[in-house]
């Protein structure tokens, strides 16, 4: 058995052609996001819409089996760490993808080129999840704290451990996607390169475009566009369920959606006081930690990020 500490300072090797090389069924439907976007959100969100907003047929089972990571289920037979931490994620053993009834729900933090080549080929449903950099940047600030683990892909060499003394030795390694502050950013994969290309393909109808702030402003409204486009139809009642079981104050209070065993056995934290997985939510949030002088590099950098481009983002309400 792998103990929590050997997780902790370890990081993943995933299986590149394997997950290049995945068989897609036609009706899988792939939540894609860089990290720290709402994924953890969506995972409670799309089950449910998958369900016609059944809480029972989801309840008690890891958000991790009923949408679970395309990269580390594929990574988990050839890597020891992973499996355990399958294992803390309630995820069962001989748990496989190609196991799962149609239609799969399947999530990936893998940007486009990585992904698997057939879902192209296939033209499968993807719903895109963007947040504003800004507050991912202090969401993924605080979840390094917690997990103090370095997500670098593709590398024999083993990962290391490292705490930030404070947000401003994160910082400029979180702009240009350096050491630690990769976390799970796949190949050093900064926000714009994640972001832009599935923007680009916002009105191919295998693809719906969600802004995490939009979800924030009015969830049932997005709990509705999600349904339409998984084509399930969901009654008045089941909306207003999925809306009020989604609440970010209900998402606290869910043990599932917090990671609890996780969070106990390996980061060592209590998930109501402190998990990575479920922390604030809102927007604005890097006001209360950027300087003005940090604020001002962000900005230049992040106007370079879309130079050329019509995205815009909501950085507060």
């Amino acid at each position: 058995m792998v103990d929590a500490e050997t997780i902790a300072n370890a990081g993943f090797k995933l299986s590149v052609d394997k997950i290049k090389n995945f068989e897609v069924r036609p009706d899988d439907i792939f939540l894609l996001t860089f990290p720290k976007s709402g994924t953890t959100w969506m995972k409670e969100i799309l089950p449910l819409v998958m369900n016609g907003g059944d809480i029972d047929a989801i309840t008690g089972t890891s958000r991790d089996v009923l949408v679970p990571y395309l990269e580390f289920q594929l990574s988990a037979d050839d890597d020891p760490i992973m499996r355990e931490v399958q294992k803390q994620m309630l995820i069962p053993d001989g748990f496989a993808l190609d196991q799962l009834q149609s239609p799969r729900l399947l999530v990936s933090h893998l940007r486009s080129e990585f992904l698997p080549r057939a879902i192209e080929e296939k033209r499968v449903k993807v719903i895109y999840v963007a947040r504003n950099p800004k507050d991912i940047a202090i969401s993924s600030h605080y979840f390094v704290k917690a997990v103090q683990l370095c997500g670098i892909v593709d590398s024999n060499e083993p990962s290391q451990a490292k705490a930030y003394q404070d947000f401003s030795e994160f910082f400029p390694e979180f702009l240009v996607m350096k050491g630690i502050a990769q976390i799970v950013h796949y190949h050093g994969t900064r926000w714009h390169e994640h972001v832009l290309p599935w923007w680009e393909r916002r009105h191919d109808r295998n693809v719906l475009f969600l802004k995490y702030e939009d979800m924030i402003q009015d969830l049932k409204a997005c709990v509705r566009q999600i349904a339409k486009f998984m084509d399930v139809r969901l009654t008045d009642g089941a909306v207003d369920k999925i809306r009020d079981h989604c609440s970010f104050q209900s998402m606290k209070n869910n043990k599932m959606a917090l990671k609890n065993t996780y969070c106990t056995n390996v980061l060592g934290v209590k998930a109501e006081e402190g998990s990575p997985f479920v922390r604030v939510g809102g927007v604005g949030l890097w006001k209360n930690t950027l300087t003005v002088a940090q604020n001002e590099t962000f900005n230049e950098i992040y106007q370079e990020w879309i130079k050329g481009s019509d995205l815009e983002m909501t950085f507060e309400l």
